[in-house]
């Protein structure tokens, strides 16, 4: 189905200030199944990354990769319908 990428799930990491995110990942699937993609944005350092794969579990072991490396600086909030 064409269209739009929907996102399907998103996270912040959040260090010592709550109110301040330390980065954020965003895993949309792209509708004309042509894959997923994953975003990355560090406000310190500029604009966003962005990862293209082919299938969602290629997307998704990147996705879990991220959230490890981050958790040595802060904790996760993930949402989204499919976030665990």
């Amino acid at each position: 189905m064409a269209g739009q990428p929907q996102m399907r799930e998103a996270g912040w990491l959040y260090g010592d200030d709550p109110y301040v995110p330390l980065a954020h990942v965003r895993l949309e699937e792209r509708m004309d199944g042509s894959g997923w993609d994953i975003y990355l944005a560090d406000p310190a350092s500029g604009p966003s990354q962005h990862v293209r794969y082919p299938d969602e579990a290629g997307a998704r072991a990147e996705l879990e990769r991220l959230y490890a490396a981050g958790r040595e600086y802060g904790t996760w909030k993930i949402v989204g319908p499919e976030a665990g």
